[in-house]
């Protein structure tokens, strides 16, 4: 487990930077909270994930199930933000040196939202398969 929360600071670090570098027209205190707030939301989203994928697992032991969940949690929300959150900051920033219309920013969140779809659909099969194969090996 101390491995992949070393992995999961290591994506999140990246995950920021990438973040950090595509809001530049934000203020150093909205910056913050976009970040922050951006991240609580795609960890309650790979959260509901993971939380769909597990569903079918057997395992006599609960807390197997339990690390396999949060070692799944903490390797899909750094690799989902660093998807999400630096599109969406630069979508936010070309609107704020309108370079971007409203309509053109209504247009990108909505392939943004598709994108989120597949990546979900695609996801709840690959965090299962994840987690069986974790369940798997701790059990031997």
């Amino acid at each position: 487990m101390f491995i992949v929360s070393i992995i999961s600071i290591v994506i999140f670090a990246i995950a920021i930077l990438m973040i950090y570098t595509n809001i530049y027209e934000f203020e150093k205190e909205k910056k913050i909270q976009f970040i922050i707030i951006g991240i609580v939301t795609i960890a309650i989203f790979t959260w509901i994930i993971v939380s769909i994928s597990s569903i079918g697992i057997q395992v006599e032991n609960k807390e197997y199930l339990k690390i396999s969940k949060l070692s799944s949690i903490l390797i899909f929300a750094p690799i989902n933000t660093m998807f999400v959150l630096p599109y969406l900051g630069n979508i936010i920033n070309k609107l704020k040196q309108e370079r971007l219309t409203n309509g053109q920013v209504k247009t990108r969140v909505v392939i943004l939202l598709v994108i989120l779809v597949i990546i979900a659909i695609i996801e709840v099969s690959y965090i299962k398969s994840f987690q069986i194969g974790m369940l798997s090996n701790a059990i031997r």
